[in-house]
């Protein structure tokens, strides 16, 4: 294919026809107008007297020939085959699969010092203080007081029954009123006095005996 281009210096249009020629690598013949008034006559024959730049003749490799007056892409890109040429291209060519995205899933972070203050939280020993255990009141002093109670009673049940017996004196008589003597503590009493402490006594032998708390008294 041969390409002949018409121009003048300062046409806008040649310049655009010349760079669109170069971009698709389509090489082409350029005949200056103002250099050679004979392309003008050539020019004016082929194009039937078209008064104007560019014009283009084109011979194709069959034979044909197409002249074309001014610049137009389309009209160019319809006659030199070049948008069909790009979609045969585009229809061959492989297409690339898109290569598919996978979400990025974070990871959970554990901070190291609250893992490691966690773990030794859970590994220490928990101090368990023991309960104080009260001492149990010593049963052989209790039961010792209880024996010299016995021999206190006994020692008290003596005495009434020996002043019971001795013989009394006489009061001397004066003139003055007699002396009223102090009343004996009766039998009775004394029991009664003896029996309530042994029985507090007994009372706290049993509680030391079933582990009670209380001590023993004096």
């Amino acid at each position: 294919m041969k390409i002949t281009v018409f121009t003048i210096t300062d046409c806008y249009f040649c310049k655009q026809e010349k760079d669109y020629l170069k971009s698709n690598n389509l090489p082409f013949e350029e005949k200056n107008l103002e250099e050679n008034r004979d392309w003008l006559t050539e020019m004016l024959t082929i194009s039937n007297n078209f008064a104007g730049t560019p014009v283009t003749k084109i011979e194709k490799d069959d034979g044909a020939i197409v002249v074309l007056k001014g610049f137009t892409k389309e009209e160019f890109d319809e006659t030199l085959g070049i948008k069909a040429d790009a979609a045969k291209t585009a229809a061959v060519a492989p297409v690339s699969p898109t290569p598919e995205v996978k979400p990025v899933v974070e990871e959970p972070k554990v901070e190291a010092q609250a893992l490691v203050a966690a773990q030794a939280a859970v590994e220490q020993p928990v101090a368990v203080t023991p309960a104080p255990v009260a001492a149990a009141p010593d049963a052989a002093a209790i039961a010792a007081q209880i024996e010299e109670l016995k021999k206190l009673q006994e020692s008290l049940m003596s005495k009434p029954q020996a002043v019971a017996q001795a013989p009394v004196a006489a009061a001397p008589v004066v003139a003055a009123a007699p002396p009223v003597a102090a009343a004996a503590p009766t039998q009775n009493a004394v029991d009664d006095s003896l029996a309530a402490i042994l029985a507090e006594l007994q009372a706290k032998i049993n509680s030391a005996n079933s582990g009670g708390t209380q001590g023993p008294t004096s």
